[in-house]
């Protein structure tokens, strides 16, 4: 069994939150994350598309810049990134064959296993920087471990109610678990409930909380579409003001900003006709990606292909959904959790407007034959539809 096949082999052993197992990994592999300069993110909608501006930023600005993002879209090694490049293979072989003997006796999880990984990595290559993206809510989550410089908090809203909890206030408590005594925390504008959660866990630990109110510079561009992607690097253009030792000039800002690559958010794959991809896959981001389509002012007719992953829940989107996309097909994507095709297709009312095709690929190239050049596609619900997007479209997701 090569490496990657080891790393997606021990997925079985699904989510197990808690930092125990994580510190009892560290140690083994020296532990690496003890004086790694870094940044770490939570929050529940735009974490990636933030660590990506921040590391294009400090790369763009000459630091030597690590990159650790979850999940991936087609290949494991995109989750660990040095100045853009995802992790070799055989770097994935060396750490493994170092610590595998320590990663079965703790018994350690996929995740916990490849967020050692990223530590041991961006400290092996001396980073200057690591941007850290938070797994899933932050208290108990396994890059919580980590000694920011400064913690960053996108805009929270509710998702994974299943793990973290089922009121806004329940999963804000777990996100700012994040915060550190003496560490500054930038939080984009957060709904009244998660503010308070906010305040009140910073007060508690003496962690300084402020609350990005600036407008976003006009004269910055920023290369992923959307105007909830202003709001993302407006909170990351903020987090620099509170980091020291570091000097980003303002022509490394801005030209960061404007090369900045995040694959499958808003990503155009094809034009005439255009087809676009995005993973957004809550209410949140759905409706964020809606109204960015429905700006783009498509003359024909839309076709829309979902897959979902279980327990997400949409049903305030349904009607709009309907509206915007004269035609849906509802598929399958893989992983760990797929809600069935046939599931998410009772979501749907108006049975003349929609099917049901498991088969991800089959879905894309019947999508495909509906369209016409003026018209539109998008392909959105889960990164687990990359793998599909990647075959169909002839695309890579490895470099920027």
């Amino acid at each position: 069994m090569d490496s990657v096949q080891y790393l997606l082999s021990i997925e079985t052993r699904g989510i197990k939150l808690g930092l125990q197992r994580t510190r009892e990994l560290m140690a083994a592999c020296g532990n690496p994350q003890a004086g790694l300069p870094s940044i770490q993110v939570a929050g529940t909608n735009g974490k990636g598309s933030v660590c990506a501006m921040l590391a294009n930023i400090f790369k763009t600005a000459g630091y030597k810049t690590g990159l650790f993002t979850s999940p991936h879209l087609v290949n494991v090694n995109e989750r660990i990134r040095l100045n853009g490049i995802p992790i070799p293979n055989n770097e994935i072989d060396l750490f493994l064959q170092n610590y595998r003997e320590a990663i079965e006796k703790i018994e350690a999880t996929f995740f916990e296993t490849i967020t050692a990984m990223a530590f041991w990595y961006f400290k092996n290559k001396n980073v200057d920087i690591a941007i850290l993206e938070t797994g899933l809510g932050g208290r108990l989550d396994s890059v919580s471990v980590c000694e920011p410089l400064a913690t960053v908090m996108t805009s929270i809203s509710l998702d994974h109610i299943e793990i973290l909890g089922e009121t806004l206030s329940e999963i804000a408590f777990e996100k700012a678990g994040i915060l550190k005594k003496g560490v500054p925390c930038i939080s984009a504008k957060q709904d009244n409930v998660v503010e308070e959660v906010l305040v009140k866990e910073g007060q508690r630990i003496n962690a300084p909380i402020h609350f990005v109110n600036d407008k976003f510079p006009s004269e910055l561009i920023v290369n992923i579409p959307g105007t909830t992607q202003h709001e993302n690097a407006q909170l990351a253009v903020s987090a620099l003001k509170y980091i020291n030792n570091f000097e980003i000039q303002k022509t490394a800002l801005k030209n960061g900003l404007q090369t900045v690559q995040w694959f499958a958010r808003n990503q155009h794959i094809q034009h005439n006709p255009l087809v676009i991809f995005d993973v957004a896959h809550n209410v949140e981001s759905i409706q964020s990606f809606l109204e960015y389509y429905s700006s783009l002012g498509i003359t024909g007719k839309s076709v829309l292909i979902i897959a979902l992953q279980s327990r997400k829940h949409i049903q305030p989107l349904v009607s709009t959904l309907q509206k915007v996309f004269e035609y849906i097909i509802c598929t399958e994507a893989p992983g760990r959790n797929p809600m069935p095709a046939k599931v998410l297709g009772e979501y749907f009312t108006n049975k003349n407007q929609f099917e049901i095709i498991p088969n991800t690929e089959k879905a894309i190239r019947l999508g495909l034959e509906k369209l016409k050049s003026q018209d539109g596609m998008a392909i959105i619900g889960s990164h687990c539809l990359g793998p599909a997007v990647s075959k169909v479209f002839k695309i890579s997701f490895d470099k920027y």
